[in-house]
């Protein structure tokens, strides 16, 4: 590759590419192959927007109607000679141009993994095999005659199964799952990620979203360039794609070489990425598909402090988890509360107990003092209000042992609300310490929620029949 450019990307038949490309010249390949499903594969993009002639009712009586924005796709099927004739010639040069500690990660699925390992180990040697990841997501179809295929295989190879770049400092890390167990500092710092990488995928309304039919998200991809490559080294994807390689390279101080003979696959990159001087595009022209002023963040080693690109890699690993979050609440009215800082999500939950109480007809009031939120027909009330968390619960966080009577507890979810009234002695007893303050915390899940939970309702109706009679022992 030229000095002058950090990218190239071609439009041309991967095979052909590769056999011009120097032995020994690639330090990371990573490569996303047609999976030989035997079916089309295709995304089709469409938009829901308010029209007078729509035919799908919504939020407020609203009218809306659906337009198509377009329709990405791909026939994804090579029969038997899938493997011998198809994926080994680019195996083989694959091989060869990789770096003597350079490494390739194939990613598949359960399909022709099997067949695909053999074939690896017969090129590079089955020493030379160093993991098999699982990357898990829990989206798609539910199968109810099998279970329910979830997963994606990449397997890693190094060509020196004895000296390879693997940097483990490098790499995003992942909280435990029991932090009490290890320790501040330990689940401070949190773990190195297993051979099982859970990473939602890209989801339809993401920012990441591209239309690419079998487009991979940045989180994924960006841990494999972190640990086997290091900056100002090429990373090659020869079945390119929607380019997600190229993006990561660009973020991460890579240099990188797409490769796709999809013309529909170059449009999406010529979308994807900038105009600039550094990225040279072989046998097509990305202007026509390019938006002005679109930037993406770069690093190089010799200025970016290594702390920052550490810590920006693990705020991306974040951002796909808060957007995988945001794509639940899509199209709710509560969908704007999520974005709310906890003071004012607080300020809220206060303000909608008090309102719905009085829509109801019970009385109510507020108290001179801090400690209670509201007097409802003359009881001291505490309220708390949690949205629904991404494992499916609510928290209720920061519960007094004082200064009222009762506790409201309301949940909001995408498309539900949930209400729970709880004497103050009885939840003080039952909540558990946060942190190691004097307050305390409830986690109730509305689908199941705990046997002791289910004294103080959980439907709105339950919980205002509680508090409509409340001399009642409760």
């Amino acid at each position: 590759m030229a000095d002058e450019f950090k990218g190239r990307i071609f439009y041309e038949d991967n095979l052909a590419i590769l056999r011009k490309i120097e032995s020994g010249s690639i330090n990371l390949i990573y490569i996303d192959p047609p999976f030989n499903t035997g079916k089309k594969q295709s995304r089709t993009q469409i938009r829901t927007v308010k029209s007078e002639n729509g035919d799908r009712k919504g939020f407020k009586g609203n009218i809306y109607e659906t337009v198509l924005l377009g329709t990405k796709e791909y026939e994804d099927d090579y029969g038997e000679s899938f493997i011998k004739e198809f994926i080994e010639p680019r195996l083989v040069e694959a091989y060869r141009i990789l770096a003597k500690n350079g490494s390739l990660y194939f990613h598949i699925d359960y399909r022709e993994v099997h067949y695909c390992k053999i074939l690896l180990d017969k090129i590079f040697g089955r020493e030379c095999f160093i993991n098999e990841i699982i990357w898990a997501y829990d989206y798609g179809g539910k199968s109810k005659t099998r279970w329910p295929t979830k997963h994606d295989n990449i397997l890693f190879y190094a060509k020196d199964p004895e000296d390879y770049i693997f940097n483990a400092h490098a790499i995003d890390r992942e909280p435990y799952m029991a932090p009490g167990l290890v320790g501040p500092e330990k689940a401070a710092n949190g773990k190195l990620p297993t051979d099982t990488w859970w990473h939602t995928i890209v989801g339809t309304n993401s920012k990441e979203r591209t239309g690419y039919p079998t487009q991979k998200p940045l989180g994924v991809i960006n841990r494999i360039v972190q640990a086997s490559s290091l900056p100002g080294q090429t990373v090659l994807d020869f079945f390119a794609g929607s380019g997600t390689i190229g993006e990561s390279c660009l973020r991460l101080g890579r240099n990188f070489i797409l490769i796709d003979n999809n013309p529909i696959a170059l449009e999406v990159m010529a979308k994807r990425f900038p105009k600039s001087s550094e990225i040279e595009w072989i046998n097509f022209d990305p202007t026509p598909y390019q938006l002005e002023d679109k930037k993406i963040i770069s690093q190089d080693e010799e200025t970016a402090n290594p702390e920052f690109v550490m810590l920006a890699s693990l705020a991306m690993y974040i951002r796909n988890d808060l957007e995988e979050q945001s794509e639940i609440w899509e199209g709710s009215p509560f969908s704007w509360v999520t974005q709310l800082p906890a003071a004012s999500k607080g300020k809220l939950g206060r303000n909608l107990i008090a309102s719905w109480c009085a829509a109801k007809g019970l009385t109510i009031d507020y108290p001179k003092d801090i400690k209670a939120s509201l007097i409802i027909n003359g009881f001291r009330i505490a309220t708390k209000f949690s949205t629904l968390w991404s494992e499916g619960s609510y928290k209720f966080q920061q519960i007094r042992n004082e200064g009222y009577e009762y506790l409201i507890c309301l949940g909001i979810s995408p498309s539900e609300a949930h209400c729970w009234v709880f004497n103050r002695e009885y939840i003080v007893e039952k909540a558990k310490p946060q942190h190691k303050g004097a307050d305390l915390f409830l986690t109730i899940n509305p689908e199941n929620p705990p046997d002791w939970a289910c004294i103080g309702g959980g439907k709105l109706d339950e919980a205002y029949h509680i508090l409509k009679n409340l001399k009642k022992k409760i």
